[in-house]
């Protein structure tokens, strides 16, 4: 696992030109919620969470552990709680195409996603977004879409009541089991709706 400041030079990562639309979650009931059949790639996905959104991590793990088998990177911008790397390993990821990037200015943070996404060399980039205006989330949409990424962005629950552009924007509850998962449609072709996706670690238990 790679720290990165700003400066980095994202061309050290492979290229992917192809247009996957989407990656499975790896959730089976979640993918079929989902307009796209999985993530949207080459577009944007708002997370918003009650709080600490470390108790979401574990809904991404296996569509990042397959991401990170390609030669691109999976970048982390600002993560509150960064993930240990014996955790990523656990879970099947390949530290040696993570990147942890930690910018110190929410306009220098949205700039560092823009790039990661925009760069072609992330397969997946993850951030932590309090403030992003209309403006600034169409600019990391076309970012996504230029660069082929599937972009993820964890955000309060309050900037839920904003504008977006974003491809797909849902809301996360944990419980002591898994995640209470609800779409948020934008236009009057989604429908709204709410699943629970079990945790793996507890499904593996059982």
């Amino acid at each position: 696992m790679k720290p990165a400041n700003l400066n980095f030079d994202f061309s050290q990562g492979g290229m992917n030109q192809s247009n996957n639309q989407s990656i499975s979650s790896g959730h089976a009931a979640l993918d079929v919620m989902l307009p796209h059949g999985g993530w949207p790639v080459g577009g944007i996905t708002e997370i918003f969470c009650p709080e600490d959104s470390h108790f979401a991590l574990p809904l991404l793990w296996p569509a990042l552990a397959r991401l990170s088998q390609a030669k691109r990177w999976l970048a982390m911008i600002a993560p509150p709680n960064a993930p240990s790397s014996a955790q990523l390993a656990s879970v099947g990821i390949d530290l040696s195409h993570v990147l942890m990037i930690h910018p110190h200015a929410t306009s220098n943070g949205l700039w560092a996603v823009e790039h990661a996404l925009r760069s072609g060399t992330c397969a997946a980039v993850l951030s932590w977004v309090n403030h992003a205006d209309h403006h600034a989330m169409q600019d990391l949409r076309g970012a996504a879409l230029a660069g082929n990424s599937c972009g993820l962005i964890f955000r309060p629950e309050w900037a839920i009541r904003q504008p977006s552009t974003a491809s797909l924007r849902l809301r996360l509850n944990a419980t002591d089991t898994g995640f209470y998962v609800e779409h948020i449609p934008q236009n009057g072709k989604q429908s709204h709706s709410v699943i629970f996706v079990r945790n793996q670690l507890d499904r593996k238990a059982g």
